[in-house]
């Protein structure tokens, strides 16, 4: 999905054309933890405690520094310090140069503490070179109960289904929360009061009767036909008029099960129906004719523009910036142009058959922290890093200290509830040199309904809450999981799709070449990627 300067994961997920909106509003992750020799001092598990831990035993915990932006007598470095009578240092390095530097530390046999989110094939490959320690899940219960809640929110009640191996776990998940029910359906209130539509379209039919006057009743008042009823960006083809396929349940380029039974949603029944729709839209000019060549900042020029009237996209673009990450957002530049504009929002709109929803992401977009194996034999050290992890991102005391700074001297609150740096600290320079937000431990775990009370005006929470409230949560839910059969397909069978289906939508092919169009798919590797897909489901979520 999105591409954001917090998380390298990012960077993975499909929709390239929504980059940047979260750019600037999240936090900084440090990537990895390591330790050399000081990995196993001091540790003697015969005489732990019964909880597996050394009453005063001080050890150091190492922790990366990959922005040059740490102190070592930071506020909240000292806090820790204190609190677990632990020593903390720091190594500095690159985001870029993370990976190949925990590769070289493997092979010279200084394997780090502690390393985060590799990919789930790089994950795999760790535990088979038996460089990473099995995590007890009692111990992360134990020691991580808000972090464990907050996986369960989103993940089940079994947070833990995407890193076991042979009943093992071997890394603490992360997540990207809001990726799970992230994208909405908007439409432009303000056109829709313009044109006679007194309420929000709930059904497929009710948004064909909007989108057919956005484009013929000159909402924008300009006196010129030059609006159309909605856009998208060609680049995915999950991404492309996703409620509109999700109103007849067939979901494109993602694994869901029916039933037991895994499917895909581009060579569905149900697909085919949603194309025949989106191909009158297109006949009809309700369709935004450079969908086709769209990327993602065309997309926000023409909704910015005042061109179209109705766009899939973050919920939390619509609101005001103030009500969820900070920032100026789409409503709030519209705002300005037109002040009776507004947003309203749906998750989706219901099809024949009463479906409706959008496509999301699975949240499990990476696989999570892994500790060397070297703390199998320390788990004093394993339990002190757990503890400074759920800490620094679960603890609202130490979360301020680390990320703002002592309340009263760097930062207050202010009359609207948000986060207000005390001058000189209001100056990014000067908290960096103070070791002030400039990293976090280990910036994995981003609670994003806890960490925006400090970002969203308190009179505007239970706007972001209510609206979040109204996505669906459909997503891939093998996308976590090693697929090499369809790692070997999917380039191949997605262009087959997108090129298909925009043939299709644009009228190039007919609809009744639908049939061949799946036998194809098949035939070029689809039936193959399906038999994996069954298999690993089976094993691992049946």
């Amino acid at each position: 999905m999105l591409e954001s300067d917090l998380k390298k994961g990012m960077i993975k997920l499909k929709r390239s054309w929504l980059n940047g909106i979260l750019a600037g509003a999240l936090l900084i992750s440090v990537l990895s933890a390591c330790s050399k020799s000081e990995s196993t001092k001091g540790a003697d598990p015969g005489s732990a405690s019964e909880n597996g831990t050394k009453a005063e035993e001080k050890m150091k915990l190492t922790f990366w520094n990959l922005d040059d932006a740490t102190t070592t007598n930071s506020p909240i470095v000292e806090k820790l310090k204190q609190e677990y009578n632990i020593d903390i240092d720091f190594i500095s390095s690159s985001r870029d140069a993370m990976k190949e530097k925990l590769n070289l530390m493997i092979a010279s046999n200084e394997i780090p503490d502690w390393w985060k989110e590799p990919n789930f094939p790089d994950y795999d490959k760790l535990i088979e070179q038996g460089v990473a320690t099995e995590i007890p899940q009692n111990l992360i219960e134990q020691y991580m109960p808000k972090y464990v809640a907050w996986l369960k929110r989103y993940l089940g009640d079994d947070p833990f289904k995407y890193v076991r191996r042979e009943d093992k776990i071997y890394g603490l998940p992360v997540i990207w929360d809001i990726g799970i029910d992230g994208i909405q359906l908007a439409f432009r209130s303000d056109w829709m009061k313009k044109v006679g539509i007194a309420k929000t379209p709930e059904t497929l039919e009710e948004m064909e009767t909007a989108l057919t006057k956005f484009r013929n009743d000159d909402p924008d008042g300009n006196g010129k036909k030059d609006t159309y009823g909605i856009t998208a960006s060609a680049d995915n083809v999950e991404a492309m008029f996703s409620s509109v396929f999700g109103a007849f349940d067939a979901y494109p380029n993602i694994f869901r099960q029916k039933d037991g039974k895994i499917v895909r949603g581009e060579i569905e029944p149900g697909a085919k129906e949603a194309l025949t729709v989106l191909n009158r839209w297109y006949k009809n000019e309700l369709i935004d004719p450079e969908f086709v060549v769209n990327k993602g900042s065309n997309v926000e020029d023409k909704v910015l523009a005042d061109k179209i009237g109705a766009i899939e996209f973050y919920w939390w673009s619509f609101l005001p910036g103030n009500a969820f990450l900070g920032g100026e957002q789409w409503y709030d530049k519209l705002k300005k142009k037109h002040p009776e504009f507004n947003f309203e929002t749906v998750g989706g709109v219901k099809g024949p058959n009463g479906s409706y929803g959008i496509s999301q992401y699975n949240p499990a977009y990476a696989s999570g922290i892994m500790f060397g194996k070297q703390l199998a034999q320390d788990q004093n050290k394993l339990i002190k890093y757990m503890q400074v992890f759920e800490a620094t991102e679960f603890d609202p005391a130490k979360y301020e200290l680390m990320n703002f700074g002592v309340e009263g001297q760097h930062w207050k609150k202010s009359d609207k509830g948000t986060i207000e740096f005390i001058p000189p600290y209001d100056d990014e320079k000067v908290r960096k040199k103070a070791g002030i937000g400039g990293f976090s431990l280990p910036g994995s775990f981003n609670d994003y309904n806890f960490q925006t009370a400090y970002t969203s005006d308190q009179d505007l929470r239970n706007l972001a809450q209510d609206t979040r409230a109204k996505g669906t949560q459909v997503i891939d839910i093998l996308s976590p999981f090693n697929k090499p059969v369809y790692n070997d397909y999917q380039d191949k069978l997605k262009q087959f799709t997108l090129t298909t289906y925009i043939d299709f939508i644009t009228g190039r092919k007919s609809l009744d070449e639908f049939d061949k169009f799946v036998a194809e798919w098949k035939k070029m590797g689809g039936d193959k990627v399906l038999e994996e897909a069954q298999k690993i489901y089976d094993e691992n979520l049946k």
